[in-house]
């Protein structure tokens, strides 16, 4: 077990403790290898806290006023936080594990030089990339001539008239 009374050998158990994430932050920066896991359990107990008290506010719902207070929801936020911290040293998730190997991949990023280098010859060999978007151009202020459009001249054909009838109107009055 940690001794409280020295800081040096106690470890945050809370990521509210500032003190504690003071010191991680410190063993971060002189990158000892336990602040990245030890970073990555606060981590996942934030994400289980949250977590928690999504699924708090859901039930809430059901809840009667009998067994509302602030104090209840006071003492139920520490219990949740407690419950959290405790779950993620024992890596009941396995987030922390993910956040760890995906951050301490080191990869050797290549000098500015050495890209533009490699880009050279890629291009040399390469034929040119069609861009993925057409450029786009200024429209122009001034009204381009119109020229008139040529309309079909329409014309009457006479109607075919029906022999059968008369071309004099009948009345037929008495």
């Amino acid at each position: 077990m940690a001794d409280i009374s020295n800081p040096s050998t106690a470890s945050a158990k809370s990521y509210s403790d500032f003190g504690a994430l003071g010191e991680l932050r410190g063993k971060a920066q002189r990158n000892e290898k336990g602040a990245l896991r030890e970073s990555a359990e606060q981590f996942e107990g934030l994400f289980i806290q949250m977590m928690l008290k999504s699924m708090r506010d859901a039930s809430n719902v059901m809840k009667t006023d009998m067994f509302k207070s602030n104090a209840m929801e006071t003492f139920e936020g520490m219990y949740d936080k407690e419950l959290s911290m405790s779950m993620a040293k024992r890596n009941a998730l396995g987030f922390a594990d993910v956040v760890v190997r995906q951050l301490s991949q080191t990869q050797a990023s290549p000098s500015t030089a050495d890209l533009l280098a490699q880009r050279q010859n890629v291009n040399s060999l390469v034929a040119p990339a069609m861009p993925l978007h057409k450029p786009v151009l200024p429209m122009s202020l001034q009204q381009p001539a119109q020229t008139a459009m040529p309309l079909e001249r329409q014309t009457l054909k006479p109607l075919r008239l029906n022999q059968a009838m008369p071309l004099t109107p009948v009345r037929n009055e008495p």
